[in-house]
């Protein structure tokens, strides 16, 4: 068995690492976090910033390569998790934006 085909087995998308700056936009308000890891059905986002379970949240992935185009898209907040200075939070992938 090959290491796709373990990552087959347990998921429907494999999370790649991005640690990359993204953009969310909650309410009027912006923040810059970081997207840790990225995959088909949604992301990790690192901050510091207090979000809540359930928001729905705009998010913005710039792009730093001509082949892929940025990712823009409605998340919402499904699990977080508090480590010592910063929140790491699960979010679904909702909606494709233009």
């Amino acid at each position: 068995m090959n290491l796709a085909n373990a990552y087959e087995e347990k998921r429907d998308f494999i999370r790649m690492r991005v640690e990359s700056p993204i953009t969310l936009t909650i309410k009027d308000r912006q923040c810059q976090c970081i997207c840790a890891d990225l995959s088909g059905t949604g992301m990790c986002i690192e901050t510091k910033e207090i979000l809540d379970i359930d928001d729905e949240i705009e998010a913005f992935l710039p792009s730093y390569q001509n082949k892929f185009a940025p990712l823009h898209a409605l998340i919402r907040i499904r699990r977080v998790l508090k480590t010592k200075d910063q929140y790491s939070y699960g979010a679904e992938i909702i909606e494709l934006l233009s």
